[in-house]
């Protein structure tokens, strides 16, 4: 077992580089300060730094995305005809006719965006209402503004790589916005101080029309459902809501990277890679797609999602996607091992 106060690991599989971070050091041993932290997560102790992330990860996956999409908001830039969760279980995006032509102009909210550096040239800084967000209009005909979903982690950092952590993994979020001929700024920052203070009692994915129950499960709780025989070697809490990594090791195999993923995607079998084998286990079917140095391990996790669903229109068919659980490991065993203990979690 390897006890490590900031790990910063680059493993390179299929020509990608990953690069894993993290600070979380297994329970019993000592951390890094010399004090043993009262804080354990998944068998994990864990310092200050590694809870915000974590609780950060858990905050996120409690909001329905497309409740910061407010009616209001949206009327006011055009009919709506379309809007759903697209692509990562942390977004939701609206398509509209603005009435002027034929162009379609579309709002987009991902609550997990990324904090931009001050020195970025593309954004600036502005206020809305009391909060200081960052704004991008480089691109003609769009506007983003990323705002904070929590207030900064004021806890101890022992090293630069967990303060750089805390700082971009506190929650930010992104609204895009695209308008063919109008200012998309002016709608940007209108639907931001919207949902800035929609954050005094955000829109709940427990509320949420879209029938998405796995959206508030944690993927790392397959941690504690692992098979007998693997020992987690190291643990490092994400401040993505809806992946985990971790290393671990058993008698066939040892230090295995595993990445975890759970996203939104659009299933069309005629578009699907003929290199991938199917494995039927623990009653799922499970597509993998392997190389001398990686196995990737992907199952399709309950019903599609529909686009609009109080509607029975073509739009609303037209958009579904499907939660699917991805899995990369070194080998194809463990790989769909994991991915079947996954399954198992997010849909029990």
């Amino acid at each position: 077992m390897l006890a490590a106060a900031a790990l910063a690991m680059s493993v390179s599989t299929s020509g990608c580089a990953v690069v894993l971070l993290g600070s979380a050091f297994p329970a019993g041993s000592s951390s890094p300060t010399g004090s043993s932290s009262p804080q354990n997560k998944y068998g994990f102790e864990m310092s200050e730094a590694d809870r915000y992330l974590a609780d950060t990860a858990e905050f996120v996956r409690s909001l329905d995305p497309c409740g910061f999409l407010t009616e209001d908001d949206l009327a006011a830039l055009g009919t709506v005809v379309q809007l759903r969760p697209d692509g990562e279980l942390s977004t939701c995006s609206a398509s509209l006719n603005p009435g002027r032509s034929r162009a379609t102009d579309s709002v987009s909210v991902d609550l997990n965006g990324y904090q931009p550096t001050s020195d970025d040239p593309d954004y600036e800084q502005i206020t809305i209402g009391d909060e200081q967000v960052y704004l991008d209009n480089s691109s003609e005909g769009s506007c983003r503004i990323g705002f904070p979903l929590r207030d900064e982690f004021d806890g101890a950092t022992p090293g630069p790589m967990e303060g750089f952590l805390t700082e971009s993994g506190r929650g930010f979020a992104t609204i895009d916005v695209y308008r063919a001929d109008a200012d998309a700024c002016s709608a940007a920052k209108s639907i931001t101080s919207t949902a800035l203070g929609l954050l005094e009692d955000p829109p709940l994915r427990a509320d949420s029309k879209y029938n998405l129950p796995l959206a508030m499960k944690d993927p790392c709780a397959v941690l504690e459902h692992l098979p007998a025989t693997w020992t987690v070697d190291r643990w490092n809490p994400p401040s993505d809501p809806y992946s985990c990594h971790f290393t671990a090791s058993s008698a066939t195999f040892e230090d295995n990277l595993m990445m975890l993923d759970v996203t939104l995607a659009y299933v069309d079998t005629d578009l699907r890679s003929t290199d991938r084998e199917t494995v039927e286990q623990g009653g799922y079917t499970v597509e993998t797609r392997g190389s001398d140095s990686a196995c990737f391990a992907d199952i399709v996790l309950g019903n599609p999602v529909l686009g609009m669903p109080e509607t029975e229109d073509t739009a609303a068919r037209y958009a579904r996607t499907v939660p699917t659980l991805s899995i990369l490991a070194d080998q194809c065993e463990s790989a769909v091992a994991l991915a079947v203990a996954a399954a198992d979690v997010l849909t029990g």
